[in-house]
């Protein structure tokens, strides 16, 4: 039997694992779950022992990664394992890393629609207004229907939002590395080049996984080709774009408006330009947390893990 444990769960994810769940871990072995993050490296390596197979909720130091004894598997539960896992020094030790495609498409998707809203109908100023005891009914907005949405990054969060959008009746528009004809009818968009995307889009919206090839990537430059007018939404990482220079476009008025739930830093720093702007909506990166989402994310990562010791493992990463 194997030793499998979860060393960094929180209460709601904890409290998640009874009746059948748990029935499919301990079919696969013992399992030990610990509810907070390590404080130090040695406590996360008390907490794994001998095991031979991680559920892992958040970062581990690549001084874990190299001690860990007798580990096979790293099941993340996220779709970024690359930011919380060293890959290369899990593929050189041979562990086997995992990650939860799908779990928040829909729920994604659904927080991308909501900021796009927010911004357009300033939602969230006119909320502080009222309360604050105003009855400002004059600030401009925005119906979404017969609007251009561009998306750049088209995978399943991207192209559910594009199905969303497409509800309202909006044009969308989207750039990927890998274009076709099936992708595009699925999820109802066509595929432009990502300068016409920047410069063609009333809104758009970021769909792109942090990797090597996509930090930084939207670059002052690209930021630039956006209209006046138009809105960016950012649900994906805050790593992929300037943030300074779309701070310093939305500051001046170049760009009218943003809603943002991902920062390179996290949490958002108290001097933050973003804190302080008007014209931008922020969420504290929980675009992906609804107890839906939560629910979907252990089953991926317990299938990972059940897949792996039954020989053939799925949602491999590295």
């Amino acid at each position: 039997m194997k030793h499998i444990v979860y060393p960094d769960s929180d209460q709601t994810t904890a409290d998640l694992f009874t009746g059948e769940r748990l029935a499919r871990v301990h079919a696969i072995g013992s399992f030990d779950l610990h509810v907070g993050e390590p404080e130090t490296d040695a406590e996360s390596l008390r907490r794994i022992g001998d095991a031979d197979a991680v559920m892992l909720g958040w970062k581990m130091s690549d001084d874990v990664l190299t001690a860990l004894p007798n580990a096979k598997i790293i099941a993340f539960t996220g779709i970024g394992a690359a930011n919380h896992v060293n890959l290369h020094i899990a593929r050189e030790r041979g562990i086997t890393v995992t990650n939860t495609p799908g779990y928040a498409n829909d729920t994604v998707a659904e927080h991308t629609i909501a900021l796009m809203l927010s911004v357009s109908r300033q939602i969230s100023r006119l909320d502080r207004d009222t309360r604050a005891g105003g009855w400002n009914r004059g600030l401009p907005s925005y119906d979404l229907k017969g609007k251009t949405l561009g998306l750049i990054g088209l995978g399943g969060i991207g192209s559910r939002t594009a199905q969303l959008a497409n509800a309202f009746g909006m044009r969308v528009i989207a750039w990927t590395r890998n274009p076709t004809d099936e992708k595009a009818a699925i999820a109802g968009v066509k595929f432009e080049s990502l300068e016409t995307v920047l410069s063609e889009s009333h809104i758009v919206s970021l769909h792109l996984e942090l990797n090597d090839e996509t930090q930084g990537m939207i670059d002052a430059k690209l930021l630039n080709l956006m209209d006046k007018e138009a809105c960016f939404i950012n649900t994906a990482r805050g790593e992929i774009v300037d943030e300074v220079e779309l701070a310093r476009m939305l500051e001046s008025g170049r760009l009218a408006g943003a809603g943002l739930d991902v920062f390179s830093a996290e949490p958002l720093p108290a001097d933050h330009a973003f804190r302080r702007l008007e014209n931008v909506v922020v969420t504290p990166h929980t675009g992906f947390n609804t107890p839906e989402a939560t629910v979907a994310i252990m089953d991926i990562a317990v299938a990972s893990i059940e897949a792996f010791f039954a020989g053939s493992p799925i949602n491999v990463v590295t």
